[in-house]
């Protein structure tokens, strides 16, 4: 759905939030929002935002299709994990590049962790539970050491055309 809006700002968390007020959904209920602000990436304070530009009033869209409810903490569907893991692609460690501070172990959002340490040995890099990994891609976005890559699945390539310019 067009929008008719260019957002830019130097805090992803800001930037979420301000696009929820946009389309009229609580930013608290975005899990990336209170991920992002509990670890300091930015601010969902409403009251701290700086806007500049038009009122996002003008914007407003409340017609915009999104589920306006929690997160349900259980998945309604699942997905195969054999298919999961052949389609969707994946956050994978670099196991040389990885400092094992546990940055990613801690900011993985769901419980029982799907990215933790093995026997707990934080001598080795953490592993992942790819069956309960929602693939949010938190641990990717969050590690300091850039080692957290995104895996795409051979299937998936076969599946998704790119055209040249990279669009889907």
């Amino acid at each position: 759905m067009k929008m008719g809006v260019l957002l830019f700002s130097a805090d992803p968390v800001a930037l979420d939030t301000v696009m929820c007020r946009i389309v009229r959904f609580d930013p608290a209920l975005l899990p990336t929002n209170t991920i992002g602000a509990h670890y300091g990436l930015g601010t969902s304070d409403q009251s701290e935002i700086e806007l500049l530009g038009d009122p996002i009033e003008r914007f407003s869209n409340h017609h915009f299709d999104v589920l306006r409810e929690p997160i349900p903490s259980e998945p309604q569907y699942r997905v195969p994990s054999l298919l999961k893991n052949a389609v969707f692609p994946r956050p994978v460690i670099q196991r040389d590049r990885c400092v094992r501070c546990g940055t990613c172990v801690e900011v993985c959002p769901v419980e029982p962790k799907a990215l933790n340490w093995k026997n707990g040995d934080r001598s080795h890099p953490p592993a992942y539970t790819y069956k309960r990994c929602i693939r949010c891609f938190c641990c990717q976005e969050i590690c300091p050491e850039s080692a957290i890559y995104i895996k795409h699945p051979p299937l998936r390539k076969l599946l998704v055309r790119v055209d040249k310019t990279g669009a889907h």
